[in-house]
């Protein structure tokens, strides 16, 4: 089986990624001079900041090693530290300076440089990005630097602004980058790496943003859920997954997948047993002697058969959280490593798909927070994410009517919150903001977890770099949550 997006890119889009790169230190290096912003186009900018955030969100450090970790879609079967949640501290570093000082810097010189009026559809997609890269980074660390982050005073450290007044923030500015988002008038063009400058489509993807972060608020402050809910729905999510946000990459050698750059170099990261399992568990039907068995069709896209049974196909997962000598005991070859599909050279990074939009929308219907039959948007929304996989519609429909897998209405919430885990793998940083909101699956810590209760760790601790250069504005921001070790909630993640 295979992706069913088309993973083609126009030279033109290519040569833009070229001119970007995935490592765009040198490129995003120039706003450190006060004197250059200014000569810089939005067209140039705009491609090296994409490519920047995704290739960090979606890459083999943050996402394979840390985020789908914690969500149990990946597991490690050698150096094990971050699978008990010891980070490195030099790596809890590079995320949060990668972010800040690259991307997000160039969409804050975009912002900064480009009146919305003239230039409406070159404001809207850089408030989009910003609003998905932040949304990312306070939903993994709790209170971040935002209102005052990457403003043009180096001497003055940025005080962390509170996770309610970010998303606050988000809300608004998705707001005004889906209302000023037009057809026509001046556009990224090529330039423009997700949809080649296309409004409409950028338009959708603010609104569906708006509704993803509308859900994280589900349990703290379901009225602003419901009404951010209302709002996204009815100015127009996506309705198919033609409207996907996806970077599409070359797989010229200079730009490839992010995730193929890291497997091209190790190979300790397989297929975690909590999601293999799982997959198996929702079979659409069973032999006799279990031979003939016929698993969740997904698990043979996600994930690649063991190397140690070349006669037969068998998925095995690797067990999350053990001791390093434990892990290398298993052996590599009897664990099932990423399903090439999704660690090939032109694999897309996904920033936001239609299925997720539309198990929101199966769950805001099942809480009566929107319109709509909570079965027929959770059929949908399993439909969206095989379509996605290349798994044909008639064994969708099977797997649909499925006893494990049919809507229940006594147990709705919970299939959506199955499925939609399921349906982010590859998302890393989305799989484990769900399971920390829903709880759903129940995920345990591996044996050598060092948090303390032993649990899965519920937020990313802050980079020892902040000690050092604004430890003022960070011990009042650890001090405003009540904490920030790893066992500590953000703001929305409430029991």
């Amino acid at each position: 089986m295979r992706l069913s997006t088309t993973i083609g890119v126009a030279p033109a889009i290519a040569l833009a990624l070229l001119i970007s790169g995935c490592d765009n230190s040198g490129l995003t290096g120039i706003n450190n001079n006060p004197n250059a912003p200014p000569s810089v186009t939005p067209q140039f900018l705009f491609p090296s900041a994409v490519s920047d955030v995704v290739g960090r969100a979606r890459g083999g450090s943050f996402d394979l090693t840390l985020t789908s970790l914690w969500a149990q879609h990946i597991a490690m079967d050698r150096f094990t530290d971050e699978d008990t949640y010891s980070i490195r501290s030099d790596n809890i570093n590079g995320y949060w300076s990668g972010f800040y000082a690259s991307g997000l810097q160039d969409l804050a010189t975009i912002l900064a440089q480009t009146t919305p009026a003239p230039g409406p559809n070159l404001v809207a997609p850089a408030l989009v990005m910003k609003s998905w890269t932040f949304g990312l980074m306070t939903d993994v660390w709790g209170d971040i630097p935002y209102s005052h982050a990457n403003k043009s005073d180096p001497t003055s450290p940025p005080q962390y602004d509170r996770q309610k007044d970010i998303y606050t923030g988000i809300f608004a500015d998705l707001k005004t980058a889906s209302d000023m988002s037009v057809a026509g008038g001046t556009s990224y063009g090529t330039a423009d790496l997700i949809y080649s400058g296309d409004a409409t489509k950028w338009k959708k993807f603010a609104n569906s943003l708006r509704l993803r972060y509308a859900m994280r608020l589900s349990k703290v402050d379901p009225a602003t859920a419901q009404t951010q809910v209302a709002a996204a729905i009815a100015a127009g999510v996506f309705t198919s997954n033609a409207d996907n946000a996806l970077l599409k990459w070359p797989g010229d050698g200079t730009n490839n997948s992010p995730i193929y750059n890291n497997f091209v170099t190790r190979d300790d990261q397989h297929m975690s047993q909590t999601l293999v399992n799982a997959l198996k568990s929702l079979y659409i039907s069973i032999g006799p002697t279990a031979a003939d068995t016929v698993f969740d069709p997904r698990l043979a896209v996600y994930a690649d058969p063991i190397i140690s049974s070349p006669s037969k196909a068998l998925y095995v997962g690797a067990p999350n959280g053990l001791q390093d000598d434990a892990a290398i005991s298993i052996g590599i070859n009897n664990t099932s490593r990423v399903g090439i599909a999704y660690r090939s050279k032109t694999t897309p990074s996904i920033l936001m798909a239609y299925s997720e939009v539309m198990f929101d929308e199966a769950e805001a219907a099942a809480r009566g927070w929107a319109p709509g039959s909570p079965a027929a948007l959770y059929n949908a929304a399993i439909q969206a994410s095989m379509q996605y996989n290349g798994v044909a519609d008639n064994v969708t429909a099977a797997y649909v009517a499925s006893p494990r897998v049919a809507y229940s209405p006594s147990t709705g919430l919970q299939q959506i919150a199955l499925q939609r885990w399921i349906s982010l793998f590859s998302e890393g940083t989305e799989a484990y903001s769900e399971w920390r909101r829903t709880g759903v699956p129940d995920l345990h810590p591996g044996p050598a977890a060092i948090t303390t209760p032993q649990i899965v760790a519920r937020r990313l601790t802050y980079p020892v770099s902040e000690q050092s250069f604004n430890n003022a504005a960070l011990q009042a921001a650890i001090t405003a949550q009540g904490g920030a070790l790893l066992s500590s909630r953000v703001w929305w993640d409430t029991p």
